[in-house]
Protein backbone atom coordinates (compact mmCIF):
# COMPACT_ATOMS: atom_id res chain seq x y z
CA UNK A 1 0.00 0.00 0.00
CA UNK A 2 1.68 3.21 -0.73
CA UNK A 3 3.74 5.35 1.74
CA UNK A 4 1.57 8.47 0.58
CA UNK A 5 -1.65 7.15 1.11
CA UNK A 6 -1.42 7.23 4.33
CA UNK A 7 1.22 9.87 5.02
CA UNK A 8 3.20 7.32 7.69
CA UNK A 9 6.92 8.13 7.94
CA UNK A 10 7.71 7.32 4.31
CA UNK A 11 10.71 4.34 4.78
CA UNK A 12 9.24 3.02 8.42
CA UNK A 13 7.43 -0.59 8.27
CA UNK A 14 4.31 0.55 7.10
CA UNK A 15 0.81 -1.82 7.92
CA UNK A 16 1.37 -2.04 3.87
CA UNK A 17 2.35 1.51 3.93
CA UNK A 18 1.86 2.99 0.81
CA UNK A 19 4.67 5.38 -3.25
CA UNK A 20 9.86 6.44 -7.32
CA UNK A 21 13.28 5.80 -7.91
CA UNK A 22 14.67 2.85 -5.31
CA UNK A 23 18.26 1.57 -5.49
CA UNK A 24 19.36 -1.83 -5.29
CA UNK A 25 22.41 -3.50 -3.53
CA UNK A 26 25.92 -2.14 -4.55
CA UNK A 27 28.78 -4.68 -4.08
CA UNK A 28 31.94 -2.00 -2.80
CA UNK A 29 33.91 -4.59 -1.77
CA UNK A 30 34.00 -7.45 0.05
CA UNK A 31 36.13 -9.24 2.87
CA UNK A 32 36.13 -13.09 4.31
CA UNK A 33 34.44 -13.01 8.15
CA UNK A 34 33.39 -15.49 10.86
CA UNK A 35 32.04 -18.98 9.62
CA UNK A 36 28.22 -18.93 9.32
CA UNK A 37 26.82 -21.21 11.51
CA UNK A 38 25.99 -23.91 8.54
CA UNK A 39 29.79 -23.41 8.03
CA UNK A 40 29.51 -21.01 4.88
CA UNK A 41 32.19 -18.07 4.86
CA UNK A 42 29.77 -14.65 4.70
CA UNK A 43 30.77 -11.72 3.00
CA UNK A 44 30.92 -8.45 3.67
CA UNK A 45 29.56 -6.02 1.16
CA UNK A 46 30.16 -1.84 1.69
CA UNK A 47 27.02 -0.32 0.04
CA UNK A 48 25.83 3.11 -0.80
CA UNK A 49 21.99 3.69 -2.31
CA UNK A 50 19.47 6.38 -2.89
CA UNK A 51 15.86 5.92 -3.42
CA UNK A 52 13.32 8.03 -4.86
CA UNK A 53 9.36 7.17 -4.86
CA UNK A 54 6.99 9.09 -6.34
CA UNK A 55 3.10 8.26 -5.17
CA UNK A 56 0.21 8.71 -7.17
CA UNK A 57 -2.72 8.37 -5.33
CA UNK A 58 -6.39 7.65 -7.03
CA UNK A 59 -7.62 10.87 -5.34
CA UNK A 60 -4.84 13.81 -3.19
CA UNK A 61 -2.02 15.03 -4.75
CA UNK A 62 1.45 13.17 -5.80
CA UNK A 63 3.98 12.85 -3.30
CA UNK A 64 7.81 12.34 -3.73
CA UNK A 65 9.80 10.97 -0.49
CA UNK A 66 13.75 10.16 -0.19
CA UNK A 67 16.13 7.71 1.36
CA UNK A 68 19.77 7.87 1.45
CA UNK A 69 22.11 5.55 3.24
CA UNK A 70 25.81 3.29 3.14
CA UNK A 71 25.54 0.23 4.60
CA UNK A 72 27.85 -2.78 6.30
CA UNK A 73 25.85 -5.63 4.99
CA UNK A 74 27.22 -9.48 6.39
CA UNK A 75 25.93 -12.30 4.29
CA UNK A 76 26.38 -15.30 2.05
CA UNK A 77 24.35 -14.97 -0.96
CA UNK A 78 24.54 -11.25 -2.17
CA UNK A 79 21.20 -10.19 -0.36
CA UNK A 80 19.13 -7.56 -1.81
CA UNK A 81 19.95 -4.24 0.46
CA UNK A 82 17.45 -1.72 -0.57
CA UNK A 83 14.75 -4.70 -0.15
CA UNK A 84 15.16 -5.11 3.52
CA UNK A 85 15.63 -1.91 4.29
CA UNK A 86 12.61 -0.92 2.74
CA UNK A 87 10.01 -3.89 2.24
CA UNK A 88 7.92 -2.17 -0.54
CA UNK A 89 10.95 -3.10 -2.57
CA UNK A 90 10.45 -5.91 -4.70
CA UNK A 91 11.29 -7.49 -7.98
CA UNK A 92 9.04 -7.60 -10.61
CA UNK A 93 7.34 -11.46 -10.46
CA UNK A 94 9.32 -14.05 -12.40
CA UNK A 95 6.11 -15.48 -13.67
CA UNK A 96 2.05 -14.07 -14.13
CA UNK A 97 1.29 -13.66 -10.23
CA UNK A 98 2.81 -15.29 -6.71
CA UNK A 99 2.31 -14.85 -3.33
CA UNK A 100 4.71 -12.68 -1.02
CA UNK A 101 5.87 -12.42 2.33
CA UNK A 102 6.08 -8.35 2.50
CA UNK A 103 9.24 -9.02 5.03
CA UNK A 104 10.68 -12.21 3.28
CA UNK A 105 13.88 -10.60 2.10
CA UNK A 106 14.37 -9.58 6.12
CA UNK A 107 13.70 -12.95 7.49
CA UNK A 108 15.95 -14.54 4.73
CA UNK A 109 18.63 -12.59 5.77
CA UNK A 110 17.92 -12.75 9.52
CA UNK A 111 17.40 -16.91 8.68
CA UNK A 112 21.73 -16.85 7.22
CA UNK A 113 22.56 -14.94 10.35
CA UNK A 114 23.25 -11.70 7.97
CA UNK A 115 22.80 -8.03 9.49
CA UNK A 116 22.82 -4.99 8.05
CA UNK A 117 24.62 -1.64 9.69
CA UNK A 118 23.67 2.05 8.31
CA UNK A 119 24.67 4.89 8.36
CA UNK A 120 23.58 8.08 6.33
CA UNK A 121 24.66 8.65 2.67
CA UNK A 122 24.99 12.66 3.84
CA UNK A 123 25.38 15.20 0.67
CA UNK A 124 21.68 14.22 -0.98
CA UNK A 125 19.34 16.35 -2.82
CA UNK A 126 16.80 15.80 -5.23
CA UNK A 127 14.60 18.41 -7.03
CA UNK A 128 10.79 17.63 -8.52
CA UNK A 129 11.08 19.12 -12.28
CA UNK A 130 12.76 23.15 -12.68
CA UNK A 131 10.51 24.57 -10.33
CA UNK A 132 9.28 21.88 -7.64
CA UNK A 133 9.96 20.95 -4.19
CA UNK A 134 13.33 20.33 -3.05
CA UNK A 135 13.96 16.99 -0.67
CA UNK A 136 17.37 17.08 1.34
CA UNK A 137 17.01 13.73 3.34
CA UNK A 138 18.05 14.25 7.21
CA UNK A 139 19.88 11.54 9.73
CA UNK A 140 16.73 9.48 11.48
CA UNK A 141 17.29 6.49 13.70
CA UNK A 142 15.93 3.48 11.41
CA UNK A 143 12.60 2.72 12.79
CA UNK A 144 12.16 -1.21 14.41
CA UNK A 145 12.07 -3.62 11.50
CA UNK A 146 13.72 -6.59 11.75
CA UNK A 147 15.93 -7.95 14.42
CA UNK A 148 18.78 -7.53 11.54
CA UNK A 149 18.74 -3.78 10.41
CA UNK A 150 20.10 -1.30 12.48
CA UNK A 151 21.45 2.68 12.61
CA UNK A 152 20.84 5.48 11.12
CA UNK A 153 19.31 6.54 7.95
CA UNK A 154 18.91 9.63 5.67
CA UNK A 155 15.12 10.18 4.70
CA UNK A 156 13.20 13.14 3.60
CA UNK A 157 9.51 13.50 2.48
CA UNK A 158 6.56 12.62 1.66
CA UNK A 159 5.86 15.91 0.27
CA UNK A 160 2.97 16.92 -1.89
CA UNK A 161 3.86 17.79 -5.87
CA UNK A 162 1.68 19.35 -8.01
CA UNK A 163 2.48 17.01 -10.39
CA UNK A 164 4.31 13.94 -11.60
CA UNK A 165 7.60 15.73 -12.91
CA UNK A 166 9.14 14.77 -16.53
CA UNK A 167 12.63 14.36 -14.74
CA UNK A 168 14.22 14.76 -11.19
CA UNK A 169 17.34 16.80 -10.72
CA UNK A 170 19.84 14.65 -8.17
CA UNK A 171 22.74 15.63 -6.80
CA UNK A 172 25.40 13.39 -4.50
CA UNK A 173 28.75 13.69 -2.90
CA UNK A 174 31.50 13.77 -5.44
CA UNK A 175 35.32 13.93 -5.92
CA UNK A 176 37.27 16.71 -4.15
CA UNK A 177 33.92 17.47 -2.06
CA UNK A 178 32.12 18.79 -5.31
CA UNK A 179 28.67 17.83 -6.11
CA UNK A 180 27.93 15.26 -8.71
CA UNK A 181 24.37 16.19 -10.34
CA UNK A 182 22.26 13.26 -12.38
CA UNK A 183 19.07 14.05 -13.92
CA UNK A 184 16.46 11.18 -14.21
CA UNK A 185 13.96 10.76 -16.30
CA UNK A 186 10.23 10.02 -14.93
CA UNK A 187 7.92 8.23 -16.99
CA UNK A 188 4.46 8.95 -16.98
CA UNK A 189 2.19 7.57 -14.05
CA UNK A 190 1.14 4.08 -14.60
CA UNK A 191 -2.54 2.80 -13.70
CA UNK A 192 -4.69 0.15 -12.87
CA UNK A 193 -8.26 -0.18 -14.19
CA UNK A 194 -10.92 -2.60 -14.28
CA UNK A 195 -11.54 -5.23 -16.71
CA UNK A 196 -13.62 -2.77 -18.90
CA UNK A 197 -11.12 -0.33 -18.82
CA UNK A 198 -12.82 1.83 -16.30
CA UNK A 199 -11.50 3.73 -14.16
CA UNK A 200 -11.23 2.39 -10.23
CA UNK A 201 -12.77 4.88 -7.78
CA UNK A 202 -11.44 4.74 -4.45
CA UNK A 203 -13.59 2.47 -2.20
CA UNK A 204 -14.86 0.60 -5.46
CA UNK A 205 -16.26 -2.69 -4.24
CA UNK A 206 -14.35 -5.53 -6.83
CA UNK A 207 -15.70 -8.82 -7.08
CA UNK A 208 -13.44 -11.96 -6.01
CA UNK A 209 -15.93 -14.56 -6.13
CA UNK A 210 -13.89 -15.48 -9.18
CA UNK A 211 -10.35 -14.89 -10.73
CA UNK A 212 -10.09 -10.80 -10.74
CA UNK A 213 -9.35 -8.79 -14.27
CA UNK A 214 -7.71 -5.80 -13.88
CA UNK A 215 -6.53 -3.92 -17.00
CA UNK A 216 -2.70 -1.82 -16.37
CA UNK A 217 -1.26 1.14 -18.18
CA UNK A 218 2.11 2.12 -17.92
CA UNK A 219 5.87 1.94 -19.53
CA UNK A 220 7.49 -1.19 -20.17
CA UNK A 221 8.59 -2.88 -16.65
CA UNK A 222 5.17 -2.05 -15.08
CA UNK A 223 4.05 -5.02 -12.56
CA UNK A 224 0.82 -4.97 -10.39
CA UNK A 225 0.81 -5.12 -6.49
CA UNK A 226 -2.37 -5.83 -4.42
CA UNK A 227 -1.46 -4.95 -0.57
CA UNK A 228 -3.90 -5.87 2.13
CA UNK A 229 -3.91 -2.97 4.72
CA UNK A 230 -1.62 -4.05 7.86
CA UNK A 231 -1.08 -7.44 5.68
CA UNK A 232 2.19 -9.68 6.09
CA UNK A 233 1.71 -10.70 2.52
CA UNK A 234 1.17 -9.21 -1.00
CA UNK A 235 0.13 -10.28 -4.33
CA UNK A 236 2.83 -8.77 -7.04
CA UNK A 237 1.47 -9.69 -10.77
CA UNK A 238 3.22 -9.44 -14.15
CA UNK A 239 1.59 -7.54 -17.06
CA UNK A 240 0.32 -9.36 -19.94
CA UNK A 241 -0.39 -8.80 -23.09
CA UNK A 242 -3.00 -5.35 -23.76
CA UNK A 243 -1.92 -4.87 -20.47
CA UNK A 244 -4.20 -7.52 -18.82
CA UNK A 245 -3.94 -9.10 -15.64
CA UNK A 246 -5.08 -12.21 -13.63
CA UNK A 247 -5.37 -12.69 -10.87
CA UNK A 248 -6.51 -16.40 -9.60
CA UNK A 249 -9.66 -17.04 -7.14
CA UNK A 250 -7.21 -19.42 -5.56
CA UNK A 251 -4.21 -16.99 -4.84
CA UNK A 252 -7.16 -14.50 -3.65
CA UNK A 253 -8.59 -17.06 -1.13
CA UNK A 254 -4.87 -17.55 -0.12
CA UNK A 255 -4.36 -13.71 0.44
CA UNK A 256 -7.29 -13.22 2.05
CA UNK A 257 -7.06 -16.25 4.44
CA UNK A 258 -3.42 -14.49 5.25
CA UNK A 259 -4.89 -11.02 5.74
CA UNK A 260 -7.94 -11.22 6.61
CA UNK A 261 -11.31 -9.00 4.80
CA UNK A 262 -9.54 -6.22 4.91
CA UNK A 263 -9.48 -2.94 2.14
CA UNK A 264 -6.62 -3.61 -0.25
CA UNK A 265 -4.72 -0.85 -2.20
CA UNK A 266 -4.34 -1.82 -5.99
CA UNK A 267 -0.57 -0.67 -7.07
CA UNK A 268 0.96 -0.28 -10.65
CA UNK A 269 5.04 0.07 -9.79
CA UNK A 270 7.53 0.78 -12.45
CA UNK A 271 10.94 0.75 -11.17
CA UNK A 272 14.82 1.63 -12.68
CA UNK A 273 17.97 1.54 -11.18
CA UNK A 274 21.73 2.84 -12.23
CA UNK A 275 24.78 3.38 -11.20
CA UNK A 276 26.75 6.46 -10.66
CA UNK A 277 30.09 5.86 -11.51
CA UNK A 278 31.21 9.61 -10.61
CA UNK A 279 29.41 9.29 -6.93
CA UNK A 280 31.98 9.19 -3.99
CA UNK A 281 31.16 6.43 -2.84
CA UNK A 282 30.13 4.91 -6.34
CA UNK A 283 26.42 4.58 -5.27
CA UNK A 284 23.03 3.08 -6.70
CA UNK A 285 20.10 5.05 -7.17
CA UNK A 286 16.58 3.63 -7.99
CA UNK A 287 13.59 5.56 -8.53
CA UNK A 288 9.98 4.42 -8.47
CA UNK A 289 6.55 5.59 -9.62
CA UNK A 290 3.58 4.04 -7.91
CA UNK A 291 0.28 4.68 -8.02
CA UNK A 292 -2.52 3.14 -5.97
CA UNK A 293 -6.60 2.71 -4.97
CA UNK A 294 -7.66 1.75 -2.44
CA UNK A 295 -10.87 -1.06 -2.88
CA UNK A 296 -12.68 -3.96 -1.04
CA UNK A 297 -12.86 -6.95 -2.78
CA UNK A 298 -15.79 -9.14 -1.71
CA UNK A 299 -15.96 -13.00 -2.24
Amino acid sequence: MSSFAHRPTCFSLPAPCVVAFLFGPLLLGCEAGPHMRDGAVPLTQRVAEVSLRLDVPTTGAPALSALAFRADVTDRSGVDVLGVVDPLVAPAPDGPCELRDVAGQARALRAQGGAVNLEELSGVSVTSGPTGPGLRPAPRVYPPLAEVVAGVIAEAGPVDIAEVPQSLALELPGPAERPTKVILTVPGAPRVFDRNQAPLATGSRLDASGDLVLQVTGPERTFLEIRPYGAPVAVACSVGAGGLVVVSHDLLVRMAAAAGGVPVSLEAVWRESRMVVAAVPLTRVSVEVRSSTMVDLRP
